[in-house]
C-alpha cells in the first residue's frame, strides 16, 4: 500500500479509535457449530489458534482468551494507539494467550504463522484494493488445512442508497481535519437534505431509513463507516470470485438464515432453485437482491475441503448440537395439545400446532441462557406432558430444524454453562470481574460472546461473585459500597435514603434485581461449572 494511503489510515484510527467490543459472529464456538452444521469439521475452539486482522484494541479477540485459557491469540493492527491500549488491558487482566502487534495486513508472512481460525470483521470494505488482496492471501496463506476464515464486508445491493448518504456527507464534512467538526458537518448536510427533499420522494426514503437505522450509533462508528478514506462495498458474487485465485472457497454465512431460499416461501423459493440449481452462491446473490442486503459475514475455507460442504441439513448432525432459545405464548397461556399456537421469540412469531413441540419451547425457555441437549429437550418435554411416544424426538428435531433457518434458535456443539437460575453462591462469567475491577465502563462479553452493558450496582457486585459469597454476604457488600460513596439508594419520589433499615431493604433488592438481571445477560455461571472450577 502507498506510504501516504497507509499513514492517512492510520491517522484515522490513532485520532478517533474504533470502539472494540465483541462481535457475536465471529465467536469461535458458533463458527465451529456452523461449520458443523454444513458439514464440515474444524479445530476446537477451546484449543485453537486464532489471528485477528484488525483486532483494535482487542475487544473482540480478548474475550476469546479469556474463555479459553488453552487457546493462543494474535490480534494485529495500524493503530499504535489501539495496539497499546488493547495490550495494557491484556497486561492488567494477567493474560498470557494473547498479544497484540502494530501491523501492516500486507506485512504478515508464513513466518507470522498458521492459524485455525482467522477473523477479519470490519476492515474489508474500509482499505484500498491491494490491501483487500492480501487479506485474502492470508486468509490462504496462514491458514492451517482444518482451518476457518471469516470475512466481513458491506455488500451490494443494499449499499447502493448508503453509498449516495455518503457522498453527501463526504461532500461537506471533508474539508474539515477535525473529526468531531468533520462528522457535524457531515451530518448537517443529512439533516438538511431530509428538511427540503420532498416527503413521498425516493430519497426522502433512504434519508429516513439511514436514520432510522443510524440512532443510537457511536460518532466513532459512524466516522469510520461514512467518512472513512475508504468504502468498497461489493456483491457477494465478486467477493467469492476475489477469493478463488487465493485458493479460498465460500463456505457460509455465519448468521445462516439468509443462506436459506426457503424463507422467502415458496413463491421465490421454487424459482430460483430451478434457476440456481446446487450454486449455493447465485443462490444468495439472489437472496442478497431480494433484500436489499448491506452487509455480510463470510465463511471461507481452503478450495480442496469443498467437496465436503453439505447444504443439505444432516438430521444426525442437527440431533449433536446443544440448543438455546427464549420463548413464551404472550398473555395467552400455553395449552398441552395438538392446537395451533403462536409462540414469540422476541417480535417473532413462531406457529407450533402440536403439544410437544411447545413443550419443547417450554423447555427451552425455562433453560435459557443455558443450553439443552436434544435428549434433554425431549426428556423435559415428555415430563411436562406425562407422555412417551415414539414421533417425540422426531417431531421436536423437525421444530429445531425450522427454528434454525429461521434464525430463531441458538446452537453450539458444547454445553454453554450459562446458569437458568440464581444459586447461593452466584459465579460470574469467566474473568468478566477482572474487566470490571479494571475499568467498570469495558466492553464486557457475556457466555455468547455477546456485547453487554452493565449498571453501577452490577459493576459493584460482579468482583464478589466468586461463587464462594452468599446472597446475605453480597447485601453487606453493597451497603458497604454505599457507605464508601460508590453508590446511593433513592426513593421512588427521588428522595435519598439515609435510613438504615431502609438502606438495607433497599440493598437486598437491588441484590435480588442485579442477579436477575446478570442472569438473563447471561453473566452467571451453571452450578457445575462452579464446583468444577473450584
Amino acid at each position: 500500500m502507498d506510504t501516504s494511503n497507509q499513514s492517512s489510515i492510520e491517522r484515522t484510527y490513532d485520532q478517533t479509535p474504533y470502539t472494540s467490543h465483541p462481535i457475536v459472529g465471529t465467536a469461535l464456538e458458533h463458527l465451529a457449530a456452523v461449520a458443523w452444521l454444513f458439514g464440515i469439521d474444524t479445530p476446537d475452539p477451546a484449543t485453537a489458534k486464532v489471528l485477528e486482522l484488525g483486532s483494535a484494541s482487542g475487544g473482540n479477540l480478548i474475550p476469546h482468551a479469556q474463555r479459553h485459557p488453552e487457546g493462543h491469540y494474535l490480534g494485529i493492527d495500524l493503530s499504535q494507539v489501539q495496539v497499546d491500549a488493547g495490550q495494557r488491558r491484556i497486561d492488567a487482566l494477567g493474560l498470557r494467550n494473547i498479544a497484540l502487534q502494530r501491523m501492516s495486513i500486507a506485512d504478515i508472512t508464513p513466518e507470522t504463522g498458521t492459524f485455525d481460525y482467522i477473523i477479519c470483521h470490519g476492515v474489508y470494505s474500509w482499505v484500498p484494493p491491494e490491501i483487500q488482496d492480501h487479506i485474502l492471501r492470508v486468509c490462504a496463506q496462514n491458514l492451517s488445512p482444518q482451518g476457518l476464515a471469516f470475512v466481513s464486508y458491506n455488500t451490494y445491493p443494499g449499499w447502493k442508497f448508503k453509498e449516495t448518504i455518503r457522498d453527501a456527507m463526504l461532500y461537506r464534512g471533508s474539508k474539515f481535519a477535525d473529526p468531531k467538526q468533520k462528522l457535524g458537518h457531515a451530518y448537517g448536510m443529512i439533516n438538511f437534505m431530509r428538511e427540503m427533499t420532498a416527503p413521498n420522494s425516493l430519497m426522502r426514503q433512504v434519508l429516513d431509513a439511514h436514520a432510522e437505522s443510524s440512532r443510537g450509533l457511536s460518532e466513532d462508528y459512524l466516522l469510520h463507516e461514512y467518512l472513512e478514506l475508504h468504502n468498497a462495498p461489493c456483491y457477494l458474487s465478486e467477493f467469492v470470485s476475489r477469493a478463488q485465485p487465493h485458493g479460498l472457497a465460500y463456505f457460509a454465512n455465519s448468521e445462516v438464515p439468509p443462506m436459506f431460499v426457503s424463507n422467502l416461501g415458496p413463491d421465490a423459493a421454487q424459482p430460483l432453485l430451478r434457476e440456481c440449481g446446487d450454486d449455493q452462491v447465485a443462490i444468495e446473490q439472489y437472496i442478497d437482491f431480494l433484500t436489499n442486503r448491506q452487509f455480510r459475514q463470510t465463511l471461507l475455507l481452503p478450495a480442496q475441503r469443498q467437496s465436503e460442504i453439505r447444504y443439505r441439513l444432516d438430521k444426525a448432525r442437527l440431533a449433536d448440537f446443544h440448543y438455546a432459545g427464549n420463548y413464551h405464548t404472550g398473555a395467552v397461556p400455553s395449552t398441552p395439545d395438538d392446537q395451533p399456537q403462536v409462540f414469540y421469540a422476541g417480535n417473532l412469531q413462531i406457529n407450533v400446532s402440536h403439544a410437544i413441540g411447545k413443550a419443547a419451547l417450554l423447555a427451552l425457555a425455562k433453560a435459557f441462557p443455558g443450553t439443552l441437549t436434544l435428549p434433554q429437550i425431549v426428556e423435559a418435554a415428555q415430563k411436562m406432558l406425562e407422555r412417551e411416544q415414539a414421533e417425540d424426538a422426531d417431531l421436536i428435531l423437525a421444530l429445531l430444524e425450522h427454528l434454525l433457518m429461521r434464525g430463531l434458535v441458538r446452537f453450539r456443539r458444547q454445553a454453554v454453562p450459562a446458569s437458568a437460575g440464581i444459586s447461593k453462591q452466584p459465579l460470574a462469567a469467566f474473568s468478566t470481574p477482572a474487566d470490571v475491577r479494571l475499568d467498570p465502563r469495558q466492553s464486557v462479553a457475556n457466555l455468547w460472546h455477546e456485547h453487554t452493558t452493565l449498571n453501577v450496582i452490577e459493576c459493584l457486585l460482579l468482583p464478589v461473585l466468586d461463587g464462594q459469597h452468599t446472597q446475605t454476604q453480597l447485601v453487606e457488600h453493597l451497603k458497604l459500597q454505599e457507605q464508601q460513596g460508590f453508590c446511593k439508594f433513592m426513593t421512588t419520589a427521588g428522595e435519598l435514603v439515609t435510613d438504615p433499615k431502609q438502606i438495607h431493604a433497599c440493598a437486598i433488592e437491588h441484590v435480588v434485581t442485579s442477579l436477575t438481571s446478570l442472569k438473563n445477560k447471561a453473566m452467571l455461571r451453571t452450578n457445575a461449572v462452579q464446583s468444577s472450577a473450584g
